[in-house]
């Protein structure tokens, strides 16, 4: 079936959210662009390469999450245009420790596989990772481009506990429905882009232009969704997923 076809009854019909027949589909179409670079296997992939060329050498070292396709990538010296450009402050290879951070993105992952079409959701759409620094140990911060299909960039918490992975979590599936609706929007345009007119967002406070406020009502969905779900499923946090829930 056209793929227009299916985004459209996943539009009629878009519960759950990270479904992955759909998302399948599309990464696989996303990917099939990379092939036509001279990419053989997602293990080719970084952010790096995607934004210096094709098959560009690798700048930034990548480690691997857990037994996904998954990496953190370590920030390129040729990208810092880039990072400076969307205000971005990624944790170099000196000062990240690196064994800490694959272990707390394990343990967000552990929290997402508690419901696995999510998790499987997220392993088609999130291949490499860059961490961010946190200023505030309170604020987390996370960030994907629409124009950059794989990679999600978050920050991750410096304590270890069930609430701190559910926080990273929640960055990883709030970033992987960004990257999952923009794939759709690449096929059917959802809002008006020729338009100056904006709309109030509750999540920023402040007006913003028609589509800002559809990727929020997309992502803050699926993670109320997701919270609700996993609510019964981890009660030593029942008091902080019911205040994200509210």
């Amino acid at each position: 079936m056209e793929l227009a076809t299916q985004i459209r009854k996943f539009i009629e019909r878009p519960y759950p959210l990270w479904e992955t027949t759909l998302t399948s589909q599309l990464a696989q179409h996303k990917w099939k662009e990379f092939e036509r670079k001279g990419f053989q296997s997602f293990s080719d992939y970084s952010t790096d390469r995607f934004l210096l060329g094709d098959l560009a050498p690798e700048i930034g070292k990548k480690k691997e999450i857990a037994d996904r396709l998954l990496y953190v990538e370590m920030p390129s010296f040729q990208l810092q245009s880039f990072y400076d450009e969307h205000g971005l402050e990624l944790l170099t290879e000196n000062e990240i420790e690196v064994d800490a951070a694959l272990l707390k993105l394990n343990k967000a992952f552990s929290v997402l596989r508690n419901i696995e079409p999510a998790y499987d959701c997220i392993s088609l759409l999130v291949r490499s990772i860059h961490i961010l620094r946190q200023a505030d140990v309170e604020i987390d911060l996370s960030y994907s481009h629409p124009n950059i299909p794989f990679s999600i960039f978050v920050s991750v918490c410096a304590d270890d506990s069930t609430i701190s992975n559910l926080r990273v979590a929640e960055s990883i599936l709030h970033e992987a429905m960004h990257l999952k609706l923009t794939l759709i929007e690449n096929f059917i345009p959802l809002v008006r882009l020729n338009t100056n007119s904006t709309f109030y967002s509750p999540w920023r406070d402040e007006e913003r232009p028609v589509r800002g406020v559809l990727h929020g009502l997309f992502v803050f969905t699926a993670i109320i969704e997701f919270y609700k779900e996993l609510c019964d499923l981890l009660p030593e946090a029942e008091n902080y997923i019911c205040t994200r829930i509210s």
